[in-house]
Formats: C-alpha cells, structure tokens, sequence
C-alpha cells in the first residue's frame, strides 16, 4: 500500500528524463516551457508590485519552478508531460504559483510540487484530480506543523504494509517519523483551524485505539495477540514505531481526528518527501 521505488523505464514514444538540459517526455512540454508558464502565470496575476516586491516574487517563483523540474525527473517514470496541456492541470499550478510567489517556501512548496507531479501522472483519475486540484490551494493555507500533524494521523491509521517483521517496520516508521515529528503536540486551536481549513474533521467523544488497530489490523502480519508483549517488544527493537504510537495515543484522548481527502492528499505529499512514492490512488478512488 505505501509504494515502493522502481527502476526508470522508458516506454513507446517516450524519452527518459535526464537532469539537465531542454527535455521533453511524451511529445509534451519540455522543462524550459514550463519554467516560462510559472513565469507567465506570475506577469499575469502580480502585474502591480513594487519592484523590490516583484523580485522577491521572482525569485520565490523560480525557486518553486526549480523544484518542480527536480520532482518532475525524480517521477519520470508516473509522469506524462503531455498533461501540462490540460486548461485544469494550468489552473492547478497558477494556483501554486501565486502561493509561492506570496510566500515563498512558507507556502509549502515541497507539498505543493509533489501534489502537482501527481496531478500530471499516468496513474491519475477524475476524483483524485480534482481532490489534488483543490488541495493545491489549501496546502500554503497550513503550517509545517499542521502538516506534519496531518500525516501522523494517515500513517497512523490508513497506511499498511506486509512487512513481517519489527527490524524492517522500524526502517519504515524511522522514514515516517520525519514527516510527522513536527507535528507532535499542536494545539487545539492549530487543529480547528486544519479542520476550517477543510482538511479534516474532529469528534471530540471519540477516541482510537491504536495499538489494537496496528496488532490487530493494520500490521496483523506481524503476528503479534498479546497488547502488552507488543508494547515491549516495540520498545526493544522498533522505537520509532512506540514514538509514533505513543504520540498518536496521547493526542487521541482529545477526540479522533478523521482526514477529509483532501487532507490526505497532503499527508500522502508529505509522506512522500521521507518514506519514497506513494500511490495516491490507493486511498483517492
């Protein structure tokens, strides 16, 4: 379920990407196009800024577009360039170009460039689109933390895998816990606002159990019946797994915290960034 990392291939009328250079895959459009779309896209919406505003804009820009090409050769083998084309897929990168030009990297453009390669990949359908699509403008509305709180809550309580042991679920939680650590204790306040937001929604009355669900559920593979033999053994030889499940145990007892799929759409983004690709229609379908 969490996606692993393939080797490049390269398919019929296609070109496998190299870093570097004017590249184009798929007949569509080559790199040096769509450094110019996010330029154009920041002329058209920022026309009346100070020049020091502008340059600073500028370069927030070409930051972001500099990112977006990296991330673009890192999932050349999911991407069609020929999507670029699409009036919608434009729309969905104006948006994030105008966050970033605000913003600069406050706008979380690491999220952002990973949800848009998504958007123009092979594996996308109508839902996840428009799920991607609308996450765009809701990502540069979160803090760092909030994301990171985001996705503590989707490895937590949607994310398996057929691991079968604990040595090889620490390499996997150790990976996950990059991603999810700075969210560890937000506020109340910082979490109404994600729900505002729309990236998620609280039951205050209710609370997981989410050692059960791993040993029961999520991670049954691993064997395990007796709570307390898997608390230790955890403890012993996966403590970033304990860490993480501790964290979530705690801040469960304020209410279940339940992602909306737009609200996964950015976790999975953010996931993506420590533990490799996933697939995000795994769980936007």
């Amino acid at each position: 379920m969490l996606g692993k990392n393939q080797d490049q291939k390269v398919t019929e009328n296609s070109s496998a990407i190299q870093a570097g250079g004017n590249v184009t895959v798929n007949n569509g459009l080559s790199f040096s196009e769509v450094r110019e779309l996010c330029l154009l896209f920041l002329r058209d919406n920022f026309p009346a800024l100070k020049e020091e505003a502008i340059k600073e804009a500028k370069s927030n820009v070409q930051e972001f577009a500099k990112k977006f090409e990296e991330k673009i050769i890192q999932n050349a083998e999911f991407i069609t360039l020929e999507n670029f084309k699409d009036p919608d897929v434009q729309a969905a990168i104006n948006d994030a170009v105008q966050a970033s030009a605000r913003k600069g990297e406050k706008a979380n453009t690491n999220i952002l460039v990973d949800l848009l390669s998504e958007r123009v990949s092979s594996t996308s359908n109508d839902f996840m689109d428009i799920v991607i699509s609308e996450a765009v403008n809701v990502a540069p509305k979160l803090t760092k933390e909030q994301i990171s709180y985001l996705s503590l809550i989707h490895f937590m309580t949607s994310c398996s895998s057929d691991i079968n042991n604990l040595i090889h679920l620490e390499v996997l939680s150790k990976n996950a816990l990059q991603a999810c650590l700075a969210g560890f204790g937000i506020s109340n306040s910082q979490k109404l606002h994600i729900q505002y937001a729309g990236a998620c929604s609280i039951a205050t009355m209710m609370q997981v159990n989410i050692y059960d669900g791993w040993m029961n559920k999520l991670y049954k593979g691993l064997g395990f019946t007796n709570l307390e033999t898997f608390k230790s053994e955890l403890a012993m030889l996966s403590p970033s797994t304990k860490l993480l499940l501790d964290e979530f145990d705690r801040d469960s007892k304020y209410g279940e915290v339940k992602l909306t799929s737009v609200g996964q759409a950015i976790a999975i983004a953010n996931l993506s960034n420590s533990i490799g690709r996933m697939n995000y229609s795994t769980w936007l379908k």
